[in-house]
């Protein structure tokens, strides 16, 4: 069963991104922020990141730019629902480093399910 770690600050989406998942028979990791989530991969393996761009603390960037120097092999999802720090556009950069899939703030069930299995089946 693939395993996904999730990191998100939005307590009540990143627990509905979890229940969606499981219900899928993903094996679900959660992390409230980027440090969190480093953390969390530190004892655990995971097939997939989801992971918010828009975060206190260490946000998405920070994270991927991380992510790609300490486990370059783990494919990404960025989401966001701003889109924009400043006039930059987040999920173009996160597409530009390497993330596999972006997902724009709100998305639906099918959205995210689809996301998920065209990266996990490496579509």
């Amino acid at each position: 069963m693939p395993s996904i770690l999730i990191i998100d600050d939005d307590d009540s989406l990143r627990a509905s991104l979890c229940r969606t998942l499981r219900k899928e028979e993903y094996t679900i990791f959660e992390a409230s922020e980027g440090r969190q989530g480093m953390k969390q991969l530190a004892h655990s393996q995971v097939d997939l990141i989801l992971l918010d761009m828009f975060m206190p603390d260490k946000d998405g960037l920070e994270t991927i730019v991380d992510l790609r120097r300490t486990h370059p092999g783990i494919p990404i999802i960025a989401m966001s629902g701003g889109g924009f720090k400043g006039t930059v556009d987040v999920l173009h950069v996160a597409k530009k480093m390497g993330v596999r899939r972006t997902l724009s703030k709100p998305f639906t069930r099918e959205e995210l399910i689809e996301a998920v299995a065209q990266v996990v089946n490496g579509r």
